[in-house]
């Protein structure tokens, strides 16, 4: 057996999730989505620990801190793909491919999204009031002003362009991240298939939905000047307006019509640089 599946047979794969998450129940999603949360959000704690816990050599070096943060943070992604749980970020992918499809009727696509979106958004607020705060994990120096300060960073000083556009990145390169681990046969070439495209993104500061629904919610717990109405105006709407268009249009319409619609043979076979005849709509 291969090593890894072709992108050909991954992406037919990748849509036979999409249509399995449409007809999921309203309480599997629910439940899928609060745990994927709690294990990403293990993964922000992580990061926010390497990141803040030596402010000097951050200082000194601006771009360790988002390297150690980058380092840090996929390591979350892992434990939710490797365990079986979902985040809202995979459903632009997914449902992109099976819209394109004609598949389902549009109650589930909505269903799903929001579904998803709330169970994500409950679980990441759950890890940051109890399994953080309460906790007081980063209660002390330099743990909480630096938290703050990324916060501040990020979102309240940034952009709300900046942010959105940012977040379209994230879309794009945590479902190529997911695509690379459907190719892959076992955990370790999983693991790093995972790891690089997401890797790529926290290091860029490319914002994820359920990463800033940690952050957002700790942050504020620590002292953020963030408010309520500023976390779903400023930072949670742009991320997931972002993370849904980078999902569904770089991965999942590309996927879709590079491999399901034109069969790219070349292309499927991982050769790259595949040459696409758009002749009567279709390949040759």
């Amino acid at each position: 057996m291969s090593p890894v599946k072709e992108p050909q047979k991954a992406a037919e794969d990748t849509l036979d999730v999409g249509k399995h998450h449409l007809a999921e129940s309203t309480q599997l999603t629910f439940v899928k989505n609060i745990y994927g949360a709690l294990l990403l959000s293990a993964g922000g704690l992580l990061s926010l620990i390497l990141e803040t816990g030596s402010p000097s050599l951050s200082a000194s070096n601006p771009g360790l801190g988002q390297l150690l943060r980058g380092l840090g943070f996929p390591s979350g992604l892992v434990l939710v793909y490797l365990v079986g749980a979902e985040l809202f970020t995979g459903y632009p992918m997914w449902f992109a491919m099976t819209a394109l499809e004609r598949s389902g009727r549009p109650i589930e696509y909505v269903r799903g999204a929001i579904v998803s979106w709330v169970g994500n958004f409950i679980g990441a607020a759950f890890f940051a009031a109890v399994f953080t705060h309460f906790t007081e994990i980063l209660a002390e120096e330099p743990f909480r002003s630096g938290t703050v300060h990324i916060l501040t960073e990020d979102i309240i000083e940034q952009k709300w362009h900046v942010i959105f556009l940012r977040a379209i990145v994230c879309g794009f390169l945590v479902t190529l991240a997911m695509f690379l681990g459907t190719q892959c046969h076992d955990g370790v070439s999983k693991t790093i298939a995972l790891h690089l495209p997401f890797f790529i993104s926290v290091t860029a500061k490319c914002p994820h939905a359920v990463e800033y629904m940690y952050l957002g919610v700790i942050g504020m717990l620590l002292g953020s000047p963030l408010s309520i109405g500023g976390l779903l105006w400023k930072c949670l709407l742009p991320i997931t307006l972002g993370n849904i268009i980078g999902g569904a249009v770089f991965t999942g319409a590309y996927m879709w019509w590079v491999f399901l619609v034109c069969g790219d043979e070349k292309a499927g076979q991982g050769s790259g640089w595949g040459a696409v005849s758009l002749g009567n709509g279709g390949p040759e």
